[in-house]
């Protein structure tokens, strides 16, 4: 079966390197792949990609060979584009070299295993209603976080055609998010902190909670990331995106900053923050129906422009976040 949304389009071959960003958006950034990434990933042959099933490691599969059509390189060290992890699966990691730092490291990540079924989870936690339970029983979780993944294979997909990047990009999908942050855990243990000089995890991006379709980040007290991604989107189209487009969690209470990804690279004091549009009191959060019909691509396709002119200065390697602050070690 031929994976459409892996297939860089003949018409990507003809930009020049005078190409602008914004063209090169408007070529990559397609609303249809996007739908195609999210469709295939939460579809039910894949039984909602639960974390140490044959079903996440297809999935794993299927991001690997994106990653490959897309021309990604392999780490040195992996088995291709796997991070094995014992008993719960792989992560998947693919990179682009950078030109002038090839030693400073960018990361962008998102998680792509879910919860399964409710033959797998037969008494989840999870939210359920009779109506959903009488027709359906797979959680596909295309919001969480088939989104966070066509975000990366997106990013992936633009930074290896634009091809500019000054320090190395690493895109890493991580399983195991679900059952504690295990891949996540993991991959953190790997890498040098010292080199890696800013994280994004994508998550739930699909449906806002705001009325316009913009992103919010997690711990922006913590590091200044958000301050250099708001100040680029400022330079980049004031009209559109004023002076702080992106918002600080509006769900602190819900402690996300903690309960994602980032947070292991938190700790090695890596500025690594969790790029969210979903609220986690959303009707279909951990729902039977969170299907690719509730998704709005175009959101996603939106945030994806946002993070690609907000992270400008640090791909061309021009700024530098600050380091994740005490204030996080003292509070925790």
């Amino acid at each position: 079966m031929r994976n459409k949304f892996i297939i860089l389009s003949c018409v990507l071959i003809l930009f020049s390197k005078a190409a602008t960003s914004q063209q090169l958006m408007d070529v990559t950034i397609n609303v249809d792949s996007i739908h195609a990434i999210i469709e295939t990933l939460s579809s039910d042959s894949l039984n909602g990609r639960l974390t140490g099933t044959a079903e996440n490691l297809k999935a794993a599969l299927i991001i690997a060979k994106s990653f490959q059509n897309i021309g990604l390189k392999q780490v040195q060290g992996l088995n291709g584009y796997f991070e094995k992890i014992d008993s719960i699966g792989n992560n998947v990691i693919g990179l682009l070299k950078g030109k002038s730092k090839p030693n400073e490291l960018i990361i962008f990540s998102a998680h792509y295993d879910h919860i399964g079924t409710l033959k797998t989870n037969p008494h989840p936690n999870f939210r359920r209603d009779s109506v959903a339970e009488e027709y359906d029983t797979i959680f596909n979780g295309a919001n969480d976080n088939a989104s966070g993944v066509s975000a990366l294979i997106t990013l992936a997909k633009y930074f290896s055609i634009a091809n500019n990047n000054e320090r190395s990009i690493m895109f890493i999908a991580f399983t195991g998010e679900e059952v504690g942050l295990l891949g996540s855990k993991f991959s953190a243990k790997q890498v040098d902190e010292n080199a890696v000089v800013a994280m994004i995890n994508f998550d739930m991006i699909g449906r806002s909670h705001f009325e316009k379709s913009k992103p919010y980040m997690t711990g922006c007290e913590y590091s200044n990331l958000i301050n250099i991604l708001n100040r680029n989107l400022k330079k980049y189209d004031l009209k559109k995106y004023g002076r702080s487009f992106i918002e600080s969690d509006p769900f602190k209470y819900e402690n996300l900053f903690w309960r994602s990804d980032n947070i292991p690279f938190v700790h090695k004091r890596i500025p690594a923050h969790t790029i969210l549009a979903t609220s986690p009191d959303d009707e279909f959060y951990h729902h039977l129906k969170d299907e690719i019909q509730t998704i709005d691509c175009n959101l996603i396709a939106e945030i994806i422009k946002t993070i690609i002119i907000g992270t400008n200065t640090i791909v061309d390697a021009t700024e530098k976040p600050t380091r994740i602050n005490d204030y996080f070690f003292r509070k925790r």
